[in-house]
């Protein structure tokens, strides 16, 4: 099987209504588990639609199952009080390219007129060397390899720049030592169908150790997620302070039970009221 190129004259672009239930909102605002569950599962369909296919199903040249893997992605919540139980928002999507390998999606929430949902993703395609090991996971081209207009803005490539700093930081220095606090992933809630750490709990993981580390919790008004690794099932993950934190900034990185780097995040929240 050989490489082929698919060119789109233009991005790709959704529009959908979403009714805002139980399932789409939290206590203070939104959902941040169940829209970016929901908007990776957009992300996905829209690069099936760039690659011509009906399903997110993707092989490679091997004719090899692959996934699209997340490399960053951006959450966003300008207004937590705007979004009403049993109102709608309407959300606008769009795929792009970030780089040969990379592709990127910009998605935009709206109530009424207020934006209340800004959420960026960078995803690769990967692979297990070895089936049922998430540590022989690599990066693998599709056999169809879908050419976009570039981002409109700098996104990924700030997010990839940022993510080699943190990369070489950690193996200069480590984060062994700083405030490590402990978090078992669960193979019935973390875990995706091809058995990797599903990105979503790493956002999960994060705001765990947030409360771990004495982060007091208002909404979340920004996160930035860095994935670098994943876990095997039954493996444990640790949380480091980065950096010092206050009641409304967090910096920290989630480590493997080698002390190996997996995620990093960088989160500001809205001051907590009462």
């Amino acid at each position: 099987m050989t490489l082929h190129t698919r060119e789109p004259l233009a991005a790709i672009h959704l529009e959908a209504e979403v009714a805002l239930g139980m399932a789409q909102l939290s206590l203070r605002g939104l959902s941040e588990d169940w829209w970016l569950k929901h908007l990776g599962d957009v992300h996905w369909q829209m690069i099936a639609r760039a690659m011509g296919q009906d399903e997110p199903v993707f092989r490679d040249a091997q004719g090899r199952l692959i996934y699209a893997a997340f490399c960053a992605t951006h959450f966003e919540q300008p207004r937590p009080d705007a979004v009403p139980l049993g109102g709608r928002a309407h959300v606008r999507s769009s795929l792009w390219q970030a780089g040969r390998s990379r592709l990127q999606s910009n998605h935009e929430v709206f109530c009424g007129e207020r934006l209340v949902l800004r959420l960026r993703m960078v995803s690769t395609f990967v692979t297990h060397g070895e089936a049922g090991v998430n540590k022989s996971v690599f990066r693998v081209p599709p056999a169809i390899i879908p050419v976009l207009p570039a981002a409109p803005d700098d996104f990924a490539e700030e997010a990839a720049q940022k993510a080699r700093q943190l990369r070489a930081i950690h193996r200069e220095q480590g984060l062994n030592g700083q405030n490590l606090a402990h978090h078992m992933p669960l193979p019935d809630l973390d875990f995706n169908a091809v058995g990797l750490l599903y990105f979503p709990s790493f956002t999960r993981i994060a705001a765990e150790a947030e409360a771990a580390h004495g982060q007091r919790l208002g909404p979340v008004r920004s996160r930035l997620m860095l994935y670098f690794g994943n876990v095997e099932i039954g493996e444990g993950i640790r949380s480091a302070v980065r950096s010092e934190t206050c009641k409304t900034t967090a910096n920290l990185a989630l480590l493997n039970t080698g002390g190996g780097l997996l995620a990093t995040c960088d989160s500001q929240r809205h001051e907590q009221k009462g």
